[in-house]
């Protein structure tokens, strides 16, 4: 399950000149991705993360939704993982930049949440 609604990511492609098809299979190639991450829970790498980086990735925690700012490193290790094409990386940055202030460091990250883990 993406944590974008059907609306912003029809808007992020077109605005990015990717299919809406492409960028929503990036996206969930993500969320998979991490969800399967070795080892850990979606939860667990995102108490990881928070332990790990000298500033708090954490923007907002959501009933739905972790919203991060992670370092640039975290992300191309996500996106490598999750065999992102290179045509749709910046679209899909620009999706995850939905969800936070351009303004603050890093690279913004939205992991969907399991509904049961609060």
């Amino acid at each position: 399950m993406l944590p974008f609604d059907d609306e912003t990511v029809a808007r992020v492609a077109a605005d990015s000149g990717v299919t809406e098809t492409a960028l929503r299979d990036a996206a969930e190639s993500v969320q998979a991705t991490l969800a399967d991450y070795p080892g850990r829970s979606v939860d667990g790498l995102v108490y990881e993360w928070r332990q790990a980086f000298r500033d708090d990735p954490l923007v907002e925690r959501r009933p739905d939704a972790w919203i991060l700012r992670v370092p640039e490193r975290v992300w191309v290790d996500v996106r490598e993982r999750a065999d992102v094409p290179d045509d749709v990386q910046n679209a899909l940055v620009a999706l995850y930049a939905t969800e936070t202030d351009e303004t603050e460091d890093g690279v913004a990250l939205v992991i969907a949440r399991d509904s049961a883990s609060d």
